[in-house]
């Protein structure tokens, strides 16, 4: 069996049993490849996946208005290809956006296997950079820039 290398994702502040750690697999996604919208939404990839059934969609109707049936399941095959290749980077860009952050590798012949070997190691600590400090906005911290009742955009008041 080939070993397989995955990268290790943990959520700052999460609980210290691992519930905060997600591993995704590096390289092509045959799951995605075969059953692509149903594998975005079974990983709760939503905006991805209303992208991706968009996309869908225009392509086949301008594929199949200019190339024919034969030129649109070509069309077709190609969008299903990217999507393989794709997919667990797909995965990693959402997780960053929810806050997770890379924090190693592992590998093993499967999933389950590759958990093992990182959580073998996970009682030392991980080789993280620690997160920047916030930024300063007009002189103050980021998070204390904004207040609810702080006027935003070209309303005269909060809310109106």
């Amino acid at each position: 069996m080939s070993m397989r290398i995955y990268t290790v994702h943990e959520l700052p502040g999460a609980p210290l049993d691992g519930a905060g750690i997600v591993l995704v697999k590096e390289g092509f996604s045959v799951p995605a490849f075969v059953f692509s919208w149903a594998w975005l939404l079974w990983h709760r990839l939503w905006i991805a996946a209303a992208l991706w059934i968009a996309l869908i969609i225009v392509v086949s109707l301008v594929a199949q208005n200019l190339l024919g049936a034969e030129g649109a399941a070509i069309c077709s095959l190609a969008l299903q290809l990217m999507l393989g290749f794709e997919a667990n980077d797909i995965r990693r860009w959402t997780l960053a956006r929810k806050g997770y952050r890379m924090v190693d590798l592992a590998g093993g012949g499967n999933l389950e296997e590759a958990e093992r070997a990182f959580f073998a190691k996970w009682d030392r600590p991980l080789n993280v950079a620690p997160a920047p400090p916030p930024k300063r906005v007009w002189g103050r911290r980021a998070e204390t820039a904004a207040k609810p009742d702080d006027v935003l955009g070209l309303f005269p008041k909060a809310g109106g």
